[in-house]
């Protein structure tokens, strides 16, 4: 009973409520073992003067028991000083792997807390490997990963060998590589997020503003516009990492099996990392994208029109690409236009998103779905088609698409106010015009209906 009374009055929810980063340690930490065939395992990370612990595992602890210790070691910190008492402080402070056989008949360390671990939770730990996380481009050392108890097929415990120091001192690289861009990517979210609340008090001061100008209406609107899309655009993030964090588990699994398979490939193993820096970087580029969508436009200036189109194709891609759905577009990349850049964009992307909505509700899953946009100018106007082939829009409500509050989602399926933001924006904040209207047309030789929305503004 004692024990049980132990675990309830220890618990503690929020040591549940893990984030991101902690779910990539984890990740790390499970294939790290794997390559190893380790049974347990740990990641200290550093904090300046000491090393702080972030992950536990161990295969052969109960649920109970792992929750136990790690409630015991979450606020644990090895100082940087005492590197003769702890092992991970000894490796992170040489830059050396270090591998003890049986903790119990080394005498270079005391392993302070090991002896009464294994006492506690009737375990046996016996060999130790412990490599500093160092990264291969900076140089910069980020903590320490510690493996423990390697066993071999037969499930009896053997020492790491040579071989296991050279192929934790790669993984740990590749770890290093993992945890610095990591760290980078929560810095940029937390900075984006601190943008996002100064861009909403911006735009609450600009809809205050507005209401001193006897315009509530339009200024109200737009920040609730504004608001609505915040939804769509954090699940558009979520699909454009879903792919390159997909490619960094293949590639990984990949490496793990051909050492499984005693089939490893220095060269091979090492493109591998290779794009999983690329990919890396990528997901960098999508935080980067998603910050410049929510940059408050504050005075009208020049901008690139095919540039701005084209990263709208890019924030809705992953979406798109997930529901079959192709986008085709015929961009005049030399067209400049005059106005609010990222209003812009949010005008765009409302079109887009209706027209996939559209798809998605008309076109069966066996069938093709596309997109067309189109950018052209003459001597009078600078106009952009936008068209899908979702069967076009019921004559009844063609012309009522861009009226407030009008939708044909259900009370559950949509505000209203994206096709009539859209139009605001193009003609109150932009001097264009739009229109919609139904259309039939050829491509590769198939005919297609659908809806058309065209925008056309003053060539200049």
């Amino acid at each position: 009973m004692k024990e049980e009374d132990d675990i309830y009055h220890t618990y503690d929810p929020s040591l549940f409520n893990v984030n991101d980063f902690d779910v990539l340690l984890h990740e790390i930490l499970k294939q790290a073992r794997s390559v190893l065939n380790s049974e347990a395992g740990s990641v200290y990370v550093n904090e300046g003067d000491s090393l702080s612990f972030n992950v536990f595992q161990n295969d052969a602890m109960s649920y109970e028991n792992i929750y136990r210790q790690f409630y015991a070691l979450k606020d644990v910190k090895l100082p940087l000083s005492e590197h003769e008492k702890y092992i991970a402080v000894k490796s992170f402070n040489s830059n050396k792997v270090i591998v003890i056989d049986d903790v119990y008949e080394a005498q270079e360390y005391n392993f302070l807390g090991v002896k009464e671990f294994d006492k506690r939770f009737n375990y046996r730990t016996k060999s130790i490997i412990t490599t500093p996380l160092i990264h291969p481009i900076e140089n910069i050392n980020l903590g320490v990963l510690q493996l423990i108890n390697k066993s071999n097929k037969d499930g009896v415990l053997v020492s790491y060998d040579e071989k296991d120091k050279q192929m934790i001192s790669m993984i740990g690289s590749f770890v290093a590589l993992s945890i610095y861009k990591a760290q980078e990517d929560v810095e940029k979210l937390k900075k984006l997020n601190e943008k996002l609340e100064l861009a909403n008090k911006e735009l609450t001061q600009r809809v205050e503003e507005e209401l001193l100008k006897s315009e509530k209406k339009s200024a109200i609107i737009f920040h609730q516009s504004k608001l609505a899309s915040l939804g769509e655009m954090i699940g558009n993030i979520a699909h454009q990492w879903r792919q390159p964090l997909s490619t960094i588990s293949t590639i990984a699994s990949g490496i793990n099996f051909n050492m499984e398979l005693d089939q490893f490939d220095h060269d091979e193993t090492e493109r591998g990392l290779k794009q999983i820096v690329k990919t890396t970087k990528h997901l960098s580029q999508t935080i980067d994208d998603f910050r410049d969508f929510y940059k408050v436009d504050k005075r009208e200036s020049e901008f690139n029109l095919a540039k701005n189109l084209s990263q709208c194709i890019t924030i809705t891609d992953a979406s798109l690409t997930e529901n079959y759905i192709e986008v085709i577009s015929n961009l005049d990349d030399t067209i400049i236009l005059f106005g609010y850049e990222n209003e812009m964009k949010q005008a765009i992307l409302n079109i887009i998103q209706n027209a996939k909505d559209a798809i998605l509700g008309k076109i069966p899953e066996d069938k093709e779905k596309f997109i067309f946009i189109d950018l052209f100018q003459d001597e009078k106007s600078v106009t952009i088609e936008i068209k899908d082939n979702a069967l076009g829009i019921p004559i009844n409500i063609l012309d009522k698409i861009f009226e407030q509050d009008f939708t044909t989602k259900g009370d559950d399926g949509g505000t209203g106010i994206g096709l009539y933001m859209t139009k605001e924006i193009i003609l109150n904040h932009m001097d264009g015009s739009i229109e919609a209207s139904n259309v039939e047309y050829f491509y590769k030789d198939k005919k297609y209906k659908g809806a058309k929305f065209t925008i056309s503004f003053q060539a200049k």
